[in-house]
């Protein structure tokens, strides 16, 4: 449900905000409505990305309880995030009920995926690292386990083995984290991934920080950890965006590298690996034991912070749904073609409208005529006038919001009429 209503918020918003005008220019030419396509746009190839993966573990029998988690919240979070994007550029169109409106029922399902299929405050601050701290280290839960046993001789043999094991690993993990950070990654290692392989570096950089933060906090705060769930919830938070940043960059990678996806890979991970380093920062800001907060932002966060996407790579990635393109069908997903709401058929109709006529409207604007003037003087042909009245009326039809005469309410509302009596006696 989320990734299909991320997809469905950035194939609509993507096609309107090339349809609706303002100031005689297309609202997706402006930065603030750029903004919203772009996380649209990345936050779609993304979702579906990491969808695709996780049913992939699934369809090959894999447990996968913390993975479910971290999609379970993720996918509803970024659902509300976009369908809030996409409430903002349809504006008041997006608000009035009626059969136009492709919107309004997802932006009402969007608290029940957060709230009422499993609580994400609950997920967020103690599943996703509260169970995946504990499952996917190499010796943790061995040494649980350890203590479990029942003879004591036996359970200190097993515990100190699988101990010593965690201290050459916590040891090889610090110098793994510090070297690097402080070289920003550039020797860590990756794959020959051509033009992502420096995400690959940044994702080893920051996994490394994550797996040292972990055992830190395990360390200074033992049982007390679970209690933390402000902590655990940012911790979470980090392990969620490494796992969608894998599945995305490994997408990019099973769809043949495709050159004009890369602004969207980089989008997503210019964009989690800032989150990533926002979070971590919040964790040692409130990490109780302080020698090993100011030890660990040394060892982790050398030097500036990370920007994310930058302004020129976001009108990229706005620009990838706002036009028609491969790439626009890719990132919004496989759109079920018996998907004939009256609005999301007539935004489609008009949007290729919109498009095919888009060399013409370019003529006359150089010409700085009107279509009409622009027929009578020859600049366009009495056929593209007929296009281009076509195109006019349909962008007319979809800007509109729905309204209702007065014998189509009283058909949904039997009272209405008695009512309006009513109030007319009593006048």
């Amino acid at each position: 449900m989320g990734c299909a209503a991320i997809a469905l918020s950035a194939h609509t918003t993507g096609a309107y905000s090339r349809i609706r005008q303002q100031f005689g220019l297309p609202i997706g030419k402006f930065g603030g409505i750029q903004t919203r396509l772009g996380r649209l746009a990345a936050d779609s190839y993304s979702m579906d990305a990491a969808r695709h993966l996780t049913c992939a573990g699934l369809d090959e029998g894999r447990s996968l309880s913390v993975i479910s988690a971290i999609m379970k919240a993720h996918a509803t979070f970024r659902m509300r995030e976009a369908i809030n994007d996409a409430m903002d550029v349809h504006s008041g169109k997006a608000v009035i009920d009626g059969p136009s409106n492709y919107l309004q029922a997802l932006y009402r399902a969007v608290p029940i995926g957060i709230t009422v299929e499993g609580a994400n405050i609950v997920t967020r601050s103690l599943i996703i690292f509260g169970q995946g701290s504990i499952r996917a280290h190499p010796h943790l839960l061995d040494e649980m386990k350890a203590l479990n046993i029942e003879d004591p001789e036996e359970s200190l043999t097993a515990f100190d083995k699988h101990f010593w094991k965690h201290v050459g690993h916590s040891t090889k993990t610090f110098f793994r984290a510090l070297g690097r950070a402080w070289t920003g990654g550039i020797f860590a290692p990756a794959p020959d991934a051509g033009a992502v392989k420096r995400h690959y570096r940044q994702m080893a950089r920051w996994s490394a920080a994550y797996a040292l933060t972990a055992d830190m906090a395990f360390l200074t705060m033992g049982g007390e950890l679970k209690r933390k769930e402000m902590i655990s919830g940012r911790m979470g938070d980090i392990l969620s965006e490494l796992y969608i940043l894998s599945a995305t960059l490994k997408r990019w990678e099973n769809e043949g590298r495709q050159g004009a996806d890369l602004p969207a890979v980089n989008y997503a991970a210019e964009r989690g690996f800032a989150r990533m380093r926002l979070a971590l920062d919040e964790v040692l800001m409130n990490f109780p034991a302080r020698w090993a907060a100011w030890l660990l932002r040394a060892v982790t966060l050398p030097g500036g912070g990370t920007p994310g996407p930058d302004d020129a790579l976001t009108e990229k990635v706005s620009d990838l749904i706002y036009e028609p393109s491969a790439t626009r069908n890719r990132i919004v997903g496989r759109m079920y073609s018996g998907c004939n709401r009256d609005g999301i058929v007539l935004l489609n109709e008009c949007y290729g409208a919109v498009t095919d006529t888009a060399p013409l409207m370019k003529r006359l604007r150089e010409a700085d005529q009107t279509p009409d003037e622009g027929l009578e003087r020859g600049t366009i042909s009495q056929e593209d006038r007929d296009r281009i009245a076509k195109m006019e009326d349909l962008v007319h039809e979809v800007v509109a919001v729905d309204d209702f005469i007065r014998e189509q309410l009283a058909g949904l509302y039997p009272g209405l009429d008695a009512q309006e009596s009513q109030k007319e006696a009593a006048e």
